[in-house]
């Protein structure tokens, strides 16, 4: 099983200690995209950013994810199966919303409580997920309209 953990462009030691820690003692393969955080995983491979991300999305069977729109997104669209933890460090709470929505709506699994990692990623390795469709946005007349009244 190969999991990915991705924070995006902002720190998030929190999850990548606790990954770092908790499914290290599992059988899975980890790799980390850890931003310009301070914590360095010590038992698996992590870089800050990359280019080609997707690649790391496509060769991966998990991905655990902030709660990044973008992120989220692109995930959904390539059906993979997500962990998302909303980064409650964070100013804002846009990213608590995301995830609520997309976890009870069965899209993905959101986790707010860092301690079960371990039983959170059990758990969506057989979970069948509602697939996710992308819904063409037709607005752009509209706001042309609106713009130009």
């Amino acid at each position: 099983m190969k999991i990915f953990v991705t924070v995006g462009t902002t720190k998030f030691d929190s999850l990548i200690k606790i990954v770092d820690e908790k499914l290290f003692y599992l059988d899975y393969e980890v790799i980390m995209q850890i931003s310009d955080g301070d914590y360095k995983p010590k038992n698996f491979e992590y870089f800050d950013f990359t280019n080609d991300i997707q690649s790391y999305f496509l060769q991966s069977d998990i991905i655990i994810t902030h709660a990044g729109a973008g992120s989220i997104y692109e995930l959904l669209e390539l059906g993979k199966k997500i962990i998302i933890v909303p980064n409650l460090d964070r100013i804002d709470k846009h990213q608590s919303d995301i995830a609520n929505f997309m976890d009870s709506n069965n899209y993905a699994k959101s986790i707010y409580n860092l301690d079960n990692i371990v039983e959170i990623v059990k758990s969506i390795e057989n979970h069948n997920f509602k697939k996710f469709k992308k819904k063409k946005f037709f607005k752009a007349q509209e706001i042309i309209d609106f713009i130009f009244e």
